[in-house]
């Protein structure tokens, strides 16, 4: 059952990558890299199905399944209303399967590539709205996540 509590609060999370935006911009945002990494240690992403349509207007549909127990799935359909490589997208997204997110519910999902100084890349994710006491526990997710993205940029594969 979806929280009863409002979804007003937005998410910022926000990590330094020695890669640049190009680089950061396509694991995000091809299919076959974001397989590689994406969802929290403990959980993969399904390359069966994974579209992502690279423009704006375009789809994007990923599904989660818990590494150790694949009945436990959170799809995520989405539509890109930005899409600008390498330097940012944002997508609304409807999120089914987490029993604290309201699937009817839109969610914003915004992700910016910053050149910093001479080397490296701001990577800053802005999501929600999520309800206030589920937002905590979704951006310790997004820092699980990025340090998976570490991990496979480093060339350690992740998963």
């Amino acid at each position: 059952m979806p929280s009863q509590q409002r979804a007003d609060t937005m998410i910022i999370i926000e990590r330094m990558f020695a890669q640049d935006a190009s680089t950061l911009f396509r694991a995000w945002t091809e299919p076959d890299q974001m397989a590689r990494w994406r969802g929290s240690p403990g959980w993969h992403v399904e390359t069966d199905g994974l579209v992502s349509e690279l423009r704006p207007g375009g789809r994007h549909h990923h599904v989660k399944v818990r590494d150790d127990d694949p009945s436990v799935r959170v799809t995520t359909d989405a539509m890109f209303t930005e899409f600008f490589d390498p330097d940012v997208f944002v997508a609304l997204q409807q999120i089914s399967g987490d029993p604290e997110i309201d699937p009817q519910q839109r969610m914003e999902l915004r992700v910016e590539f910053v050149k910093t100084g001479r080397d490296g890349t701001l990577v800053r994710i802005i999501q929600g709205p999520y309800p206030p006491s589920i937002a905590d526990q979704h951006s310790a997710g997004w820092e699980a996540e990025l340090g998976r993205l570490e991990t496979y940029l480093a060339g350690g594969g992740a998963r």
